[in-house]
């Protein structure tokens, strides 16, 4: 679904994505963990086509990323995102945000993008907030909402930077509920989190950047109980700490 190889990115003179190389298989799921920095939202919003990278190839479901309009086009049609400050439109109601897409950028009738929007506003358990406009619903209600509206282009990957950090505590739950039913159904994605509760639960592979390169990948069995690096087992004492506990 996703390939990439010898990715590069620069900032100026800062190298942020060094030489990476990641591959996602149909129906898998990825966290990408790691410090702040360490390049994980940027190698995310390359896949996207939101940043370019310098060198390398990537590939999304059949498209190689060339830097051409024709394939950043291609490559949104396969791949949602869901952003970490939700980027919904504040003028449009709940409803408007998911048919907005579908209708003018797919050509798909108002009656039919409604009839599936009402189905995906149910399936993130928001079907009575409908009418309301994004700034009348708590935070957690906005990111399912953005969720809904990334699933109404029927994407083959999904792509959620950091879903959750923008997210009183409270609210955390609702949406990472919603993220684990979309992987028990089979929904392949990448996922930039620092929740390590919902990647020992979900992932089938866990990665660990760390200053632009990938310093470590593992499943989550191996990848918390069992670190290879010293700077994995630094980073999953950091963030037991930051949990009072162990990662369950």
């Amino acid at each position: 679904m996703v390939e990439m190889a010898g990715l590069n990115k620069w900032y100026g003179e800062h190298h942020v994505l060094r030489d990476v190389a990641l591959g996602l298989a149909r129906g898998e799921k990825i966290v990408l963990c790691g410090p702040s920095g360490s390049g994980k939202s940027t190698l995310i919003r390359c896949i996207n086509g939101l940043e370019p990278f310098h060198e390398g190839d990537l590939t999304v479901c059949g498209t190689r990323l060339d830097g051409s309009a024709q394939a950043l086009a291609e490559v949104r049609r396969h791949a949602g995102m869901v952003f970490q400050s939700f980027n919904l439109f504040p003028h449009l109601t709940v409803l408007e945000n998911l048919t907005l897409g579908a209708v003018y950028a797919r050509g798909e009738p108002e009656a039919r993008a409604a009839e599936r929007a009402h189905g995906l506003l149910a399936r993130v358990r928001l079907s009575d907030q409908t009418l309301k406009f994004p700034g009348q619903l708590s935070g957690g209600q906005r990111q399912r909402v953005a969720i809904a509206r990334a699933l109404m282009l029927e994407p083959e990957v999904m792509l959620f930077d950091e879903p959750t950090s923008a997210l009183d505590p409270e609210m955390v739950h609702e949406v990472l509920d919603v993220m684990e039913e979309l992987a028990a159904a089979g929904q392949s994605m990448i996922v930039v989190t620092h929740e390590m509760g919902f990647a020992r639960r979900v992932a089938d592979l866990v990665v660990f950047m760390d200053r632009g390169e990938i310093v470590e990948a593992a499943p989550p069995a191996t990848f918390f109980e069992a670190p290879a690096t010293e700077r994995a087992r630094t980073f999953i004492g950091q963030i037991s700490h930051a949990n009072q506990g162990p990662i369950t």
